[in-house]
């Protein structure tokens, strides 16, 4: 009778928590695919673009990263078209792929289909509540290559010890197969982001700690290190017969280095706070995740000290999540920017750390009350702080189902505020009537991005996210003012937010109705890019300027020139009049 009544417990709460999975998905959904694309997402999609008309990557639009996401672009956009929603789509099925691994890791260790599905409620509901400038980004998609390779580690290291318990002999060529898989997966991943390589030799030291064959373990290194290669080969033939090599190679070599150094700058702890206050409550389940994993590594070790005999498939299970949770983690935080979309992964990675665990306490009906209390404490606040349960979105959810995304909409269902959209909106009905073509629109600040695919013209210059660069890659100004003068451009658009002022000095509005610019703009400023440009429309923080040449030179360091700096600026333009023709024609 006892073991019937916890039959029946056991079926109802797998009901309840299937039916709460499937309620969240229903209202999430549809949410995610009316959401705005990050500016990053926005540049990939033109590169591949570029790429796919016949441009060369590298060369005719600059990017500092590896080709991989590029790559993915390539492949995926003229089988979907260039809707913001479609990509968010494949985002939301290579996301789910990722996912159902990480809920189906503990499955053979039985773990209960609830806590599997209790899993899969807590991944998702972390992927919903952040915001969009982590979606479809790198890092969260080499997770699922990467957790790809890691099914087929544990699949090698039981087909090992499997074979040595049971005295049989298994294929040298079976393991470097197998082997040569994962590194074809662990390659892509590294294409994407070359980061992937820390949680990958992690785990890999981890396999040799379980396996501890010699012979099998060079096999198996050959097989993963030749699968890479493969793949590794294959990349850089593509991009010497493309011509890109030159280019990236000068790219990696002549401005990553300086373009790396300045963005270490970004760590400080007014933006450590707001990170923080971006991933609440999520980022807390380190607090738990981190020692759960040391505890694993510790046990593991100390049991293999003890006894010679193989571990259990259940230590092996956890300690190979753990090993690549902790190397995640640390690349993420040591090597990496202190940008959202780099951390999405550890915090999934934590949740399936966490996950295992409490799915084999359960298994063993040992959990203690304090587990209860925080679990419960920490659903309460994810609740509490979820943004798909604010009435304002909420009361989107129709709209966002029986309507495709537009800028207005995107407006409402921004997580992260970078873009007006409404402000944006109105610049591109402007710059519509103008009848621009190719290269005749530049875009100064990265936030004013998405109004090349709006327009559906190309860039003005190779540098798409013009600001960015020539803040972080100062030495290469000559560069840059060469590739504007060279331009065809007839309008800027600029971003007042992000060129200096403050929400307060961008929106504000003059006095003078003759001026469209606010009160703080230098309107005196001569010769100095692009702000000495007549401003012809503006729409907020957004300033739409008229060419007129010649274009001017580069002040301070990007930004909107103060008072002060206009008055220096004149001095050096007279004094420059004054020197001979040899002097630089750029500022420093």
């Amino acid at each position: 009778m006892v073991g019937n009544q916890s039959v029946q417990q056991t079926r109802v709460l797998t009901w309840f928590a299937a039916l709460l999975f499937a309620a969240l998905l229903v209202l999430c959904v549809p949410m995610f695919i009316r959401m705005p694309l990050a500016t990053d997402v926005v540049l990939y999609d033109l590169q591949a673009k570029t790429v796919l008309n016949g441009g060369t990557l590298y060369k005719d639009i600059f990017e500092t990263n590896l080709p991989g996401i590029v790559w993915l672009h390539m492949l995926i956009r003229p089988l979907i078209g260039m809707s913001s929603d479609a990509l968010r789509i494949i985002d939301l099925l290579i996301f789910s792929g990722s996912a159902l691994l990480l809920m189906f890791w503990n499955r053979r260790n039985q773990a209960s289909v609830t806590a599997l599905l209790w899993i899969g409620i807590a991944l998702f509901a972390f992927y919903f509540s952040i915001t969009e400038w982590c979606h479809f980004q790198r890092d969260t998609i080499i997770l699922f290559p990467a957790l790809t390779a890691l099914w087929l580690r544990r699949k090698q290291i039981d087909r090992v010890l499997e074979t040595q318990q049971s005295g049989t002999e298994i294929s040298l060529s079976a393991v470097w197969g197998w082997a040569f898989l994962e590194g074809l997966c662990w390659a892509t991943a590294f294409w994407i982001k070359p980061f992937v390589a820390v949680p990958a030799l992690c785990v890999w030291c981890g396999s040799m700690y379980l396996m501890r064959q010699p012979r099998k373990l060079l096999v198996d290194f050959s097989g993963l290190l030749l699968g890479g290669l493969v793949l590794g080969a294959a990349g850089i033939i593509w991009m010497w017969q493309t011509g890109a090599w030159s280019w990236f190679y000068d790219t990696f070599t002549e401005w990553n280095p300086e373009y790396v150094e300045s963005r270490t700058a970004g760590w400080n702890s007014l933006r450590f706070a707001q990170f923080l206050y971006r991933f609440y409550p999520w980022f807390l389940l380190h607090l738990v995740a981190v020692p759960l994993a040391l505890s694993t590594l510790w046990t593991c070790w100390k049991t293999r000290r003890q006894s010679q005999a193989n571990l259990a498939i259940s230590q092996r299970d956890s300690l190979l999540l753990a090993l690549m949770y902790l190397g995640w983690l640390f690349q993420s935080y040591a090597f990496q920017h202190l940008f959202d979309y780099v951390h999405p992964p550890s915090n999934l990675l934590a949740i399936g750390v966490i996950g295992v665990y409490l799915s084999n306490r359960i298994h063993q009906q040992s959990l203690n009350w304090y587990w209860n209390t925080g679990i419960a404490l920490f659903a309460f606040l994810a609740v509490l702080s979820f943004p798909n349960f604010k009435p304002e979105r909420i009361q989107l959810w129709q709209t966002c189902v029986l309507n495709s995304s537009d800028l207005q909409l995107k407006s409402k269902l921004a997580l992260m505020v970078q873009v007006d959209w409404d402000d944006l909106a109105a610049v591109k009905t402007f710059l519509e009537t103008q009848q621009l073509k190719d290269h005749e629109l530049h875009c100064y600040n990265s936030t004013l991005v998405y109004l090349y695919p709006e327009l559906n013209i190309e860039p003005a210059t190779r540098y798409v996210f013009f600001d960015s660069i020539l803040i972080f890659c100062p030495s290469h100004r000559r560069e840059l003012l060469k590739s504007i003068n060279e331009s065809s451009q007839k309008f800027i658009v600029t971003d007042l937010l992000e060129s200096g002022f403050d929400r307060e000095t961008a929106l504000a509005r003059s006095e003078n109705s003759k001026q469209i610019t606010p009160p703080a703009y230098p309107v005196s400023l001569k010769g100095a890019y692009p702000w000495s440009q007549p401003v012809v429309f503006r729409a907020g923080r957004y300033l739409v300027h008229q060419v007129h040449r010649p274009l001017g030179r580069f002040t301070g360091n990007g930004y909107i020139p103060t008072e002060e700096q206009v008055q220096a600026f004149a001095r050096q333009q007279k004094l420059q009049k004054e020197k001979s023709d040899t002097a630089s024609p750029v500022e420093n």
